[in-house]
């Protein structure tokens, strides 16, 4: 396909060609009799009587003339002041090419100074003329190319006169038709025109009176958003009070819980009747025979300092019997002699954790009401098997707390002695098996 396109240009360009051969011979043959400034054309109707050919052209005049009708040859007009220098008044001798502009004799020196080039002004013309000349004559072939192509326009406008004439026709009644429905559609939105304003004018009425409301509404909300930006103020500050409360009470408490870890071992010389056997240096102490009722002191004493007890209960039956305890706790330095030797628990704090509940005892003299004291911890935790116990001494707060499994159970006494020492008290009935505890 592409081939065949690039034929059929080629075909074309070498047809036009010829054609403008044709065209330079005839002109050629015709321009021998033309007077000075005239040049010959053919097939052109005189612009002066329109009624013949012309055959001359004034390319000073730009107009086509017959034989008839033949005009006295335009002359170039003389000098005028527009061939002189401004400056100078002197006539224009040459031509700069870098300013394109027309130099006297005098105002060649700045031109030289710039090193502009210069040509003389009949030898610019003469090459003006060549030029001309040439392009003149590719005018004339193109001219009577155009005519060529005129003709069939011509017949091409026609046929197109008749065509539109047709279509104009057409368009007319199609316009008229389309009249008819505008103005008909045009009534009707005039008509809900009218209607939207009206609404548009109720609705906007409406608008305006919500919006005073609104805006009434808005300055009572600010007056009251005042009100509550004050007491919300009051109510964040003593929020802060409250929460700065809370974590001094946190810090507190976790100070008080970075106790030194006690290395506690059980004291063989404070073993009372030999009750309770020891095994792993010391750590480990558990029932020595069956039915039996065995208490044990540690061997280091207690008088300043936060320290923290350690203890692992090994083997603890859960069973129904009344007498199944564990003993776990502090006594009092002086009194420990009298615990071994007669069980006497004056001034004894400790955790006492039967089948069925928890206890705190506190076994005093007599003289404080004649009674002995005890209170439940309200969590009633049990202890079992493999559970750690943890008792908290604060000697410089003169306080004592339990914990279980990482459970804080809270300050048990106040108050305590002022040099105390641990102590643990194991019992073992026939229908259970041994109690055993280890310090960790």
């Amino acid at each position: 396909m592409n081939q065949t396109n690039k034929n059929k240009k080629e075909t074309k360009k070498n047809t036009i060609k010829k054609d403008e051969k044709k065209i330079q011979k005839e002109s050629k043959s015709n321009e021998k009799n033309v007077p000075i400034g005239l040049t010959t054309q053919t097939r052109i109707k005189c612009e002066v009587c329109s009624k013949e050919d012309a055959e001359f052209y004034c390319s000073i005049c730009l107009v086509h003339y017959c034989q008839k009708c033949e005009p006295e040859v335009h002359e170039p007009e003389e000098e005028t002041n527009n061939n002189k220098c401004p400056k100078h008044k002197k006539k224009f001798k040459f031509y700069c090419e870098e300013e394109d502009q027309l130099i006297c004799p005098e105002c060649i020196e700045n031109c030289l100074d710039q090193k502009h080039s210069l040509l003389s002004l009949n030898f610019k013309s003469d090459q003006i003329l060549q030029k001309m000349k040439i392009i003149l004559k590719e005018i004339q072939t193109k001219e009577k190319v155009n005519q060529l192509t005129i003709q069939k326009s011509q017949q091409n406008k026609n046929k197109l006169k008749q065509k539109i004439q047709q279509i104009s026709q057409q368009i007319e009644r199609e316009s008229d038709l389309l009249k008819q429905q505008i103005d008909k559609s045009k009534n009707q939105q005039l008509k809900l025109l009218k209607t939207i304003e009206i609404i548009i004018e109720n609705q906007f009425n409406k608008i305006i009176q919500n919006k005073e409301k609104s805006i009434q509404k808005i300055n009572q909300n600010k007056t009251k958003m005042q009100k509550i930006r004050k007491l919300k103020t009051k109510n964040k500050n003593i929020e802060l009070i409250n929460e700065s409360k809370e974590l001094i009470n946190k810090f507190k408490e976790k100070e008080k819980e970075k106790l030194k870890l006690s290395k506690e071992i059980f004291d063989p010389k404070m073993n009372h009747q030999n009750a309770i056997k020891l095994k792993n240096q010391n750590q480990t102490a558990w029932n020595a025979s069956e039915n039996s009722r065995g208490i044990i002191l540690g061997q280091t004493q207690y008088s300043t300092g936060k320290h923290k007890i350690k203890i692992k209960i090994d083997q603890f039956p859960n069973t129904r019997i009344e007498k199944n305890l564990i003993y776990l706790g502090v006594i009092k330095t002086k009194n420990r002699e009298k615990l071994i030797k007669n069980r006497d628990y004056e001034r004894c704090y400790c955790f006492e954790t039967y089948w069925n509940e928890n206890l705190l005892e506190s076994k005093k003299q007599k003289k404080e009401n004649g009674k002995e004291y005890s209170e439940k911890y309200s969590n009633n935790i049990k202890l079992k098997e493999n559970d750690i116990l943890e008792i908290l001494l604060d000697m410089d707060q003169k306080t004592i707390a339990f914990k279980i499994n990482e459970n804080n159970l809270g300050i048990a006494w106040k108050n305590l002695p002022k040099s105390v020492h641990f102590f643990a008290d194991l019992e073992w009935m026939k229908e259970n098996k041994k109690n055993q505890i280890t310090l960790i």
